[in-house]
C-alpha cells in the first residue's frame, strides 16, 4: 500500500493522529470555523438582515453614527443598555453601512467562543474532549445561525466564557507562594473576571443577571476563594462603570424615565403571555437545534449524576492541594449545574425564544465532548473512577446500534427525497424544496456513511478506540459539510431577498442614493425597521398623507395607496410595501 492509499488502518491512524496533535488544536478549530462563518458572507448582493432582531440593532446603531450622539440619540428613553449598539456602530464607522459590518462582530465573537470553549475544556477535561466539544459547538445549527447574525447573543456568551476562563486560571494557583510575582498575576485574573462579568450588563441589561446566578453553584461549591478576593469585586465595579456613566448621562436628560424603561421592559417580557410556551420548550428546541450533540450532552449528564445517585463519598485532591467533594469539582458545579440552572431559569419565564438559550451551548458542547471522549476512552473519568474495560457494555452497544440504524434510515430518507425533488414533482412544494437539495444530499450521505461504517465489515479487526473515533469524526465532518453547503447554496444569510433585490436594482439605486425617502404612517413595522437602515437618505415618518408634495418619494403600504391625495408612480414593491414617487400636478 502506498502512503496515499487510505485503507481502514491508515485512515484510522491519520484521524487519531490529527485529534491527538494537541499543539495544532487551535489551528484545527480556526480552519473548522472559517468556512462555516465566511462562506458566502461577503456577497452583499445576496445578504439581507432579519427584521427582528437584526434590523433593530442595525437601525439603532445607524442612528448613533448619523447623529454622532453615542449616549442617547433616540427620541424616547431606550429600554436596553447600549453595548450592542455601540459595537455595531463602531463597525459601521470602520467598514461602512452594510451587512458585513453589522454581522462581523458576531463572527469574530464566535471564533473567540470556540477557542474559549476549547481552553475551558482543556482545564476541566482532556484535550480530546475539549477538541470534540468545541467542534460540535461549531456545527450546532442555532449557534452557527446566530454567529452570523447582528445580535448580541454570541458576544454576550463570549464575555461569560472569558470570565469563566479567567476564574479557572485563578483556580490553577500553586499551593506554594514562593514566587513573589504570582499573587499579583492571579489578582489580575480575578480583576479581569469581575470586569468581564460587569460588562455583560452593558450588553444584555437585566438578562445579565441570569449567568451571574447560574455561576453561583461554581462560586459557592468550587470557588469560594474567588468570593474572598477584593480584586474580583473591584473588577466588577470597573466593568459596570460604562453602564453607570451612560445611565447618569441619560438620567440628566430624561430623569427617571430611562430607569423606568430599563426596569419595565424585562418585567413586561417576563409576564407577557403572548409567547408563552411549554416549560419543556427549551428541551425540545435543543433536540432540533443541537441535534445530535445534545444527546451526547444528555449522556454526559447521566455519567455525572451516577456518582451522586450512588452517594459517592470519594475525595480527591484539587490542583491547589485541598480536598474537595464530588459536587465541588468544577466539572460538576460548572459544566453540569450552569446549563441546567440556566435552562431552568429560562423555563420559568413566560416569554421563551430559542436564542435565549445560546449562552448554554458551549457548556452543552463540553458535556458532549466529555461523553464522546468517554465513548472512545471509557477508562477516563473524574467521577466514580472507571477502570479499564475491554469493550463497550452490551447496553451501550445496543444503543449505538439503534442510533446508527436511525442514522441509516434518516440518511436514506434524505437522499430519496433529494432525488425526488430533483427529478420529479411528486413532493409538495417541490419548487420551494429544490434549493435545499444539496443540503439534504450532504447530510444524508454523512448519516448513511456513518451508519454503514458501523454495521458493515469495514471496521473488522480495528481497535475499538479507532472505530469509535472514526465514527465520531465522520459525524462531525458530515454535519460540517452539510452546513457549509447550506450557507453556500441556500442563501441563508439573505433573510429578506425581495427587499435586497429591489434595493440593488439599477433603476432604483440612483434614486435612493440621491433622493430623500419618507415613510408613510401605516408602514409595516418590520419592513420599516429594515428600510430605515437600508435607505441611504431616510426622511421622516409622516403623521398623515396630506403633507406629501410633488416630486416626493415615499415608502408606503398597499392599503394606503388609495388614500394618497396626489397622483403617484409605483417604482418598486416589497411584498405589500411600495416605493412611490408623487407626480407633479
Amino acid at each position: 500500500m502506498t502512503p496515499w492509499q487510505l485503507g481502514p488502518d491508515r485512515l484510522t491512524q491519520r484521524l487519531q493522529s490529527v485529534v491527538l496533535a494537541r499543539r495544532w488544536h487551535w489551528l484545527i478549530l480556526l480552519l473548522w470555523m472559517v468556512p462555516l462563518l465566511l462562506v458566502d458572507f461577503f456577497d452583499l448582493d445576496h445578504q439581507s438582515l432579519m427584521a427582528h432582531d437584526e434590523g433593530l440593532y442595525a437601525r439603532r446603531a445607524r442612528v448613533i453614527v448619523d447623529t454622532g450622539d453615542w449616549i442617547h440619540p433616540w427620541e424616547t428613553p431606550q429600554h436596553k443598555t447600549p453595548g450592542p449598539y455601540w459595537l455595531v456602530a463602531l463597525f459601521i464607522q470602520l467598514l461602512g453601512r452594510h451587512e458585513v459590518a453589522v454581522r462581523l462582530p458576531s463572527v469574530l465573537a464566535s471564533i473567540g467562543c470556540i477557542w474559549l470553549t476549547y481552553a475551558i475544556g482543556r482545564r476541566l477535561l482532556t484535550p480530546t474532549a475539549a477538541l470534540l466539544g468545541a467542534m460540535s459547538l461549531g456545527v450546532a445549527p442555532l449557534w452557527l445561525q446566530y454567529s452570523r447574525l447582528a445580535t448580541p447573543d454570541v458576544v454576550f456568551t463570549g464575555l461569560i466564557l472569558l470570565a469563566v476562563w479567567l476564574l479557572l486560571g485563578a483556580d490553577a494557583q500553586p499551593s506554594s507562594r514562593s514566587l513573589s510575582r504570582l499573587p499579583a498575576y492571579y489578582r489580575w485574573l480575578w480583576f479581569g473576571a469581575g470586569a468581564t462579568l460587569g460588562l455583560t450588563v452593558l450588553f444584555r441589561s437585566a438578562l445579565a443577571a441570569v449567568p451571574l446566578a447560574c455561576l453561583l453553584p461554581y462560586l459557592l461549591l468550587s470557588g469560594r476563594h474567588h468570593l474572598k478576593q477584593w480584586s474580583f469585586y473591584l473588577g466588577g465595579l470597573v466593568g459596570l462603570l460604562p453602564t453607570a456613566i451612560w445611565l447618569w448621562l441619560c438620567w440628566r436628560r430624561y430623569d427617571m424615565a430611562v430607569i423606568n424603561a430599563l426596569i419595565n421592559f424585562p418585567v413586561s417580557q417576563g409576564l407577557t403571555t403572548d409567547r408563552a410556551k411549554s416549560p419543556l420548550f427549551y428541551l425540545f428546541n435543543l433536540g432540533v437545534n443541537d441535534f445530535p450533540w445534545v444527546f451526547f450532552a444528555l449522556a454526559a449528564v447521566v455519567l455525572l449524576l451516577v456518582p451522586l445517585v450512588r452517594r459517592s463519598t470519594v475525595k480527591v485532591s484539587s490542583e491547589a492541594g485541598s480536598k474537595v467533594s464530588y459536587l465541588g469539582r468544577p466539572q460538576v458545579s460548572l459544566l453540569l449545574f450552569y446549563p441546567v440552572f440556566y435552562l431552568g431559569l429560562l423555563s420559568f419565564a413566560s416569554t421563551k425564544l430559542p436564542h435565549y438559550a445560546i449562552p448554554t451551548y458551549p457548556f452543552l458542547a463540553l458535556l458532549a465532548g466529555y461523553a464522546m471522549d468517554r465513548l472512545v476512552h471509557p477508562e477516563v473519568s473524574f467521577g466514580a473512577e472507571a477502570g479499564p474495560r475491554s469493550g463497550l457494555p452490551v447496553t451501550l452497544k445496543r444503543l449505538l446500534g439503534l442510533v446508527n440504524g436511525l442514522l441509516l434510515v434518516l440518511g436514506l430518507v434524505l437522499l430519496v427525497a433529494a432525488g425526488l425533488a430533483m427529478a420529479t414533482q411528486v413532493l409538495p412544494s417541490t419548487s420551494d424544496i429544490r434549493p435545499y437539495v444539496p443540503i439534504a444530499i450532504a447530510l444524508g450521505l454523512a448519516w448513511l456513511v456513518a451508519g454503514l461504517l458501523w454495521f458493515k465489515g469495514w471496521f473488522k479487526g480495528q481497535p475499538q478506540q479507532g472505530r469509535l473515533m472514526v465514527w465520531l469524526i465522520c459525524l462531525l465532518l458530515g454535519h460540517w459539510l452539510s452546513l457549509v453547503v447550506a450557507w453556500g447554496t441556500a442563501e441563508l444569510g439573505n433573510i429578506n431577498p425581495e427587499m435586497k433585490a429591489l434595493l440593488i436594482r439599477q433603476d432604483i439605486q440612483p434614486i435612493l442614493q440621491t433622493e430623500v425617502v419618507d415613510f408613510s404612517p401605516g408602514l409595516n413595522s418590520k419592513r420599516s425597521t429594515l428600510l430605515r437602515f437600508y435607505t441611504p437618505n431616510p426622511g421622516q415618518k409622516l403623521s398623515n398623507l396630506e403633507s406629501v408634495a410633488p416630486q416626493d418619494y415615499l415608502w408606503i403600504e398597499a392599503g394606503e395607496l388609495s388614500s394618497l391625495p396626489k397622483s403617484h408612480q409605483v417604482l418598486g414593491q416589497i411584498q405589500q410595501t411600495h416605493l412611490v414617487k408623487i407626480l407633479p400636478e
